[in-house]
């Protein structure tokens, strides 16, 4: 069975939450906070991690930092351990969107 996910997340709304270093701290890990220069990455990241959880059907059942959203090295992002999840992320003009797809 699969299962879809998304979320879209308005990037001026990250971008005022990114200057508390709790909020950086509680929903970003170590590594996405080193991948992503500008707000809008990280609001891609944010709805990425978001789109999982719709897709599992669990809603925020753990601490968002503890979902890691990495990328290759052409860019590609995906779930960090999970090997049966494939996601997706775009930015454009003020909203950053992702989708996840579970099987």
């Amino acid at each position: 069975m699969y299962s879809i996910g998304t979320d879209i997340v308005k990037i001026s709304r990250i971008e005022k939450s990114v200057k508390s270093d709790h909020f950086l701290k509680r929903v970003f890990t170590q590594k996405e906070r080193e991948y992503a220069k500008k707000a809008e990455s990280l609001a891609g990241i944010f709805a990425c991690k978001e789109a999982y959880l719709k897709a599992l059907g669990t809603g925020i059942d753990r601490p968002l930092n503890e979902i890691e959203i990495l990328h290759t090295e052409k860019g590609k992002p995906y779930v960090n351990g999970v090997d049966n999840c494939d996601v997706s992320i775009s930015h454009d003009g003020e909203y950053a969107i992702a989708a996840a797809i579970i099987w």
